[in-house]
């Protein structure tokens, strides 16, 4: 359990830092004061005020922001101390609302844009440091593990050498993967040799379309040669662009009804980092480069509060010739952002009842 809370602070926090960084670094580059850089929500545990800008830790580890100063109009509950910042920003022209659009529309970009950057570094540092597999053995020890996955959940360890499944001997890959494959939705009793011991897991396959079988998650171990540092980042670049276009087309699929809309939250989350954890280093870095990813994607989202939802809305100012009304925009997305936290509270309780039940 500690092991899943720290991982998934860690990972969390890597992912929310690289995002905000995206929208701080483009608003200082424009020119526009920061007023707070974030990690977190509610109560602040650390903060150092430097300069303009106030940075901070906050309690709860689900996100962050970059408040910038001019993002949205003044009203009658900002305290006197925060209205002079406002109009001292405004004089020296460093509100976010006295950019130009494509100023602004940087700003907003760059936060999912660094979280697809960072996806390219971590992929190219696993093709680094672990190598470019080149093909896979048929021996019964599992090379990997997914993260999520039945195998994960049920405590399968890469290098585990699976010898007999229901009391039937295993020595091959091949005759592993038959077995999983015709066993569906069927309890199996697996018995693995781990560290010299030998032990017995009980795991039930899953459907998989795409396998037209049961699956489980492992994978065979792989032979892989060593990658340079140019080659290791236009792999990973590679990699990042497959992991977009098959995430783009999960989405879509689940909005057009195609295939049942899996939608996890911050349990499922932290529980599939924590498994990644205990897999090893390689199985949290991927996890990681694939949640990138998936955040960059979902904030594009054309959805209010989400950044997408702020780039229709600049869209829309460039097609009119003038901006849409400021107290008008900043309903909208306060509205959003109470969906999204409706939103949130539900994956919670449904992360929490998938787990109990």
């Amino acid at each position: 359990m500690l092991l899943t809370i720290f991982s998934f602070i860690i990972v969390l926090g890597i992912l929310v830092f690289i995002h905000e960084f995206g929208h701080y670094l483009a608003a200082k580059l424009s020119g526009i004061r920061v007023e707070e850089f974030a990690i977190g929500f509610g109560p602040k545990l650390l903060s150092y005020q430097r300069g303009e800008t106030l940075y901070s830790i906050r309690g709860i580890p689900l996100g962050g922001f970059c408040k910038m100063t001019g993002e949205f109009p003044p009203d009658d509950e900002m305290s006197a101390e925060e209205k002079e910042i406002y109009y001292d920003a405004r004089e020296k022209e460093e509100c976010f609302d006295q950019k130009s659009v494509w100023k602004r529309f940087a700003v907003v970009f760059n936060g999912p844009f660094m979280n697809f950057v960072l996806a390219i570094f971590i992929f190219a540092l696993i093709f680094n440091i672990f190598g470019l597999p080149v093909r896979t053995t048929n021996s019964n020890i599992l090379g990997d593990i997914i993260p999520g996955q039945p195998a994960a959940q049920a405590g399968f360890k890469v290098g585990d050498r699976v010898y007999s499944i229901d009391g039937q001997s295993v020595e091959t890959w091949d005759e592993l993967a038959d077995i999983i494959h015709r066993s569906s939705g069927k309890e199996l009793i697996v018995g693995v040799e781990r560290d010299e011991e030998l032990i017995e897991i009980e795991v039930t396959p899953r459907y998989e379309e795409s396998a037209e079988g049961g699956v489980i998650g492992i994978a065979p171990q792989l032979l892989k040669r060593e990658v340079g540092l140019l080659e290791s980042f236009r792999l990973g670049f590679g990699q990042s662009w497959y992991i977009f276009k098959v995430t783009v087309l999960g989405f879509f699929n689940m909005i057009t009804g195609k295939t049942p809309a899996e939608i996890g939250g911050p349990v499922m989350i932290a529980s599939m980092i924590g498994q990644a954890a205990e897999i090893g280093i390689s199985s949290v870095l991927n996890l990681m480069a694939v949640l990138s990813i998936n955040l960059g994607i979902i904030n594009l989202v054309p959805f209010p509060a989400l950044d997408g939802g702020r780039i229709i809305f600049i869209f829309v100012e460039l097609i009119r010739g003038k901006p849409v009304n400021p107290e008008k925009e900043s309903f909208v997305h306060i509205v959003g952002f109470i969906l999204l936290i409706v939103l949130m509270v539900f994956l919670v309780f449904k992360d929490i009842g998938r787990t109990i039940f």
